[in-house]
């Protein structure tokens, strides 16, 4: 299944959650944002880590969010299911982040990560339209490309506007 809308989670600057709506609570299988509060950010990993490798994670996201920082990975919902997401993380005032969150996958096998700028965003998704114009845009892989189209261009636009505080 692939969703189309973001789901908007706020962390604090010790990384704890301190909000979320509607769509980030479904998403990560909780029933309310206390219940979220009161676990632990680890309780989504889709594999345990180390804490070198969380503490690499954290300086990759604070050298990488000057410039538009957008991360693909999985997640495990509070059930255990595995669902694959982009997340556009913007610096908050108050030193946390605001995560916007794109399901692109769900019961995902896809544990791999990776980590994007706004360039990188742009360029997948010139690619994309590129691919777009010599496949037929009904067969399945059109209507994928497009709706990767879509999704690509949601994401750019939501960081360039963060990024010039629109």
């Amino acid at each position: 299944m692939v969703w189309h809308s973001a789901c908007v989670v706020v962390l604090g600057p010790d990384g704890q959650y301190v909000d979320a709506d509607e769509s980030a609570l479904e998403l990560l299988g909780v029933g309310c944002v206390n219940e979220l509060r009161a676990t632990s950010p680890q309780a989504f990993r889709p594999t345990p880590t180390d804490e070198a490798e969380i503490a690499e994670l954290r300086r990759s996201i604070a050298e990488s969010t000057f410039h538009g920082l957008l991360a693909e990975h999985a997640i495990r919902r509070r059930d255990g299911e595995l669902i694959r997401v982009r997340t556009a993380l913007v610096p908050t005032a108050e030193g946390g982040y605001r995560a916007l969150m794109y399901p692109v996958e769900r019961r995902t096998t896809n544990l791999t990560a990776s980590v994007y700028r706004i360039s990188d965003v742009l360029a997948e998704w010139r690619s994309t339209e590129r691919r777009l114009v010599a496949v037929d845009p009904t067969s399945d892989e059109g209507e994928q490309l497009t709706a990767d189209v879509d999704l690509l261009k949601e994401q750019y636009q939501q960081l360039f506007r963060t990024k010039i505080g629109a």
